[in-house]
């Protein structure tokens, strides 16, 4: 069975209830899913994942300083990815702008492959999350067949 990890770093707990979401959309296409706290991660968890999501939420304000909070910290202390096929999402409350843009940068000078990015309103933590899973579980396919 190909496995999934879903890493988060939340706050108030509304990147967990995505991440969570996300691991059961995975789940429903036969994936092993497994949803972790970005601080508890070890690279044996990234080298047996066959594919990953990684989420945080967006601080900031409405129009200046909006980014993944906290990303300058925590990619910095993830292992390599090297090649890892790999979707990245956020959620916010008004606008994620450039975060996801942001984030996808950073998680790429670590070895990521970006195979897909979605941003989800604090509002519609779920919303969307399964169309997002399918296309980056399709993306991963493309690029390990």
């Amino acid at each position: 069975m190909k496995t999934c990890l879903v890493l988060y770093h939340s706050r108030g707990g509304n990147t967990l209830t995505t991440a969570e979401a996300i691991a059961q959309a995975a789940r429903d296409h036969h994936y092993e899913a497994t949803v972790k706290s970005i601080i508890e991660i070890q690279k044996a968890d990234i080298d047996a994942a066959d594919v990953l999501f990684i989420g945080t939420w967006v601080q900031g304000f409405i129009l200046f300083g909006v980014k993944p909070a906290d990303a300058n910290l925590w990619v910095q202390s993830l292992p390599s990815l090297a090649n890892k096929p790999t979707g990245i999402f956020c959620t916010y409350a008004f606008n994620p702008r450039g975060s996801l843009n942001k984030l996808a940068s950073m998680l790429q000078e670590k070895g990521a492959a970006i195979v897909g990015r979605q941003a989800f309103n604090r509002n519609r933590l779920t919303e969307g999350s399964e169309a997002f899973v399918q296309r980056v579980l399709q993306a991963q396919t493309e690029i390990t067949a």
